[in-house]
């Protein structure tokens, strides 16, 4: 009122603005006003970002071993209609795990936390590495804190005797502590496999245990941090039996090969197990070769067509309304479906990221992406006269 020709957005309807902006503005306008840094950071804001998003990506990795930190590439790729962003990093390393737009990347003697849309990047200590134990890892967001955590689990065997060890680190402190091992034995034999593949589904994570001639699903609450077992709906098993996060409920995944060559997709609800699909494999152009090979399904688009993939790079998609399928890519690493998010990351690592070496082998990280203040300008009245108009 002092100053009439000021103008004075209030925190609300600013909210309201920056929800309608593409990413890289509201990252420029991170840098602009401590006030708005303060919005954008909150976690209602970052919150209300992720479930405003009217799409949802396809994380795929670009492999190269130049030593370059990890990060997104400047350009997306559209494959058929989906939207492919591609993560510049060692596909060697052990398996690429993702949460709510973060990504955690484990090495030999340290864990890499990223994310890759605001370029913060966390190193952490892992512990060293015993011979004779086998490491399992867990990735995912505690529901209720929604503080993001890492499980590690040593499993470890000498003659007859096995036993495990459980820890957690809090991404946002940087600290381990240990957890009570699950109540009933991890064996370690050929017999007893648990899976190096973990997902993430609504605070618990999830590891899919082959347990002589069938399956057992371990899982981890995040809050309360204590296992428990989840049934198995199914009565024939396979190899090839996958698990995965798809729209936001865990998911099993069995591939057949007699006596009919075909994929099953059970997802669960609050309180039990429904088969959603049902696919014929043969003779829909899925290469015959591959049908010793599992799948795993990756999205569903709004009008209920799946996404999915094997593990030679393959990436396909199935219309249930013509019963068809397509094959979108033949060299596409997928990781998982990606959202974007603004979910900060503490300001320390407790271990510094080495230099890559000078020579990069990869040229694509010399290109930048860069935006400057008129493109912010311009995106930032384009929202405001969106929210003018629905007044």
């Amino acid at each position: 009122m002092n100053n009439p020709s000021s103008i004075y957005i209030v925190d609300d309807l600013l909210e309201e603005i920056f929800l309608r902006l593409p990413l890289k503005p509201i990252l420029k306008s991170k840098t602009l006003s401590k006030r708005w840094r303060s919005i954008l950071e909150s976690k209602n804001f970052v919150g209300r970002r992720v479930s405003f998003q009217k799409s949802r990506k396809i994380l795929a990795a670009y492999n190269c071993d130049c030593g370059a930190q990890p990060r997104l590439l400047p350009e997306s790729r559209f494959k058929g209609d989906e939207e492919i962003v591609y993560l510049h990093c060692d596909t060697k390393r052990p398996s690429i795990m993702t949460c709510d737009g973060l990504v955690c990347i484990p090495e030999q003697d340290w864990i890499n936390v990223l994310n890759p849309w605001t370029k913060q990047l966390r190193r952490f200590c892992f512990g060293a590495w015993s011979s004779g134990y086998s490491r399992v890892m867990g990735f995912g967001s505690d529901e209720v804190t929604g503080r993001y955590k890492v499980v590690k689990m040593e499993i470890w065997s000498y003659s007859d005797h096995c036993g495990v060890e459980c820890s957690v680190l809090d991404v946002e402190t940087g600290e381990w502590w240990m957890l009570s091992p699950p109540s009933y034995k991890l064996l370690c034999p050929l017999s007893h496999k648990l899976s190096r593949k973990s997902v993430c589904v609504n605070g618990s994570i999830y590891w899919l245990q082959h347990v002589g001639s069938g399956y057992k699903i371990l899982a981890l609450d995040l809050h309360k941090e204590k296992f428990r077992n989840v049934s198995v709906p199914l009565t024939r098993v396979t190899q090839e039996t996958q698990i995965a996060n798809l729209e936001n409920r865990l998911t099993i995944a069995v591939t057949y090969r007699n006596p009919e060559w075909k994929l099953d997709i059970w997802s669960k609800g609050s309180s039990r197990w429904n088969m959603t699909y049902s696919i014929s494999l043969a003779g829909k152009g899925v290469p015959w070769e591959i049908r010793s090979k599992g799948f795993t399904p990756v999205s569903v688009s709004k009008q209920g067509n799946l996404v999915f993939t094997d593990n030679h790079k393959r990436l396909f998609k199935y219309y249930p309304r013509t019963d068809e399928i397509r094959c979108l890519s033949l060299d596409t690493c997928v990781i998982s479906p990606f959202l974007e998010t603004l979910a900060p990351l503490p300001l320390k690592s407790t271990l510094p990221f080495p230099h890559p070496r000078r020579t990069s082998k990869c040229r694509v990280l010399s290109k930048q992406d860069e935006f400057g203040i008129v493109e912010l300008l311009i995106s930032t009245l384009v929202a405001v006269g969106i929210v003018w108009f629905s007044l």
